[in-house]
């Protein structure tokens, strides 16, 4: 159950940064993996009860799974929106380029989705742990 819904997850966030037209990972899309990354993260480590492990895969999953992310939106956006057309005032960016040219945002915002991530998943488990010994 859990691999299904992590994999549905994971679809549904593909999804949502095919629709989203952007020339690079902007903040909407930023906050899109973010809430994907803090769910899977959640989900994962709901029954976790060790703080580092616990802390350490989600700095993982936020930091690692941006990159792959936010990568994967720009070549999706590359293919689909921003392929020269032959009517651009000097040279197209190749993917490489705009690769190179975006990086530096890549590491912030993995930087950021990785802090944001370690807060919502300590939290929610937190808050899922207490709420789970509450009724037992």
């Amino acid at each position: 159950m859990k691999k299904w819904f992590v994999g549905l997850m994971l679809v549904i966030l593909v999804f949502c940064l095919t629709i989203t037209k952007s020339l690079y990972v902007e903040w909407g899309e930023l906050f899109i993996i973010i809430g994907a990354l803090s769910l899977v993260s959640v989900i994962f480590l709901k029954n976790e009860n060790k703080n580092l492990k616990l802390l350490g895969t989600s700095a993982i999953i936020g930091f690692i799974f941006f990159w792959i992310f936010g990568v994967a939106d720009l070549i999706i956006d590359h293919y689909l929106y921003f392929l020269p057309n032959g009517m651009e005032d000097g040279t197209p960016l190749t993917l490489g380029l705009k690769l190179e040219e975006y990086s530096d945002d890549l590491f912030i915002g993995s930087i950021i989705s990785t802090s944001i991530v370690l807060v919502v998943t300590f939290v929610l488990t937190k808050i899922l742990s207490f709420a789970s010994a509450k009724t037992v």
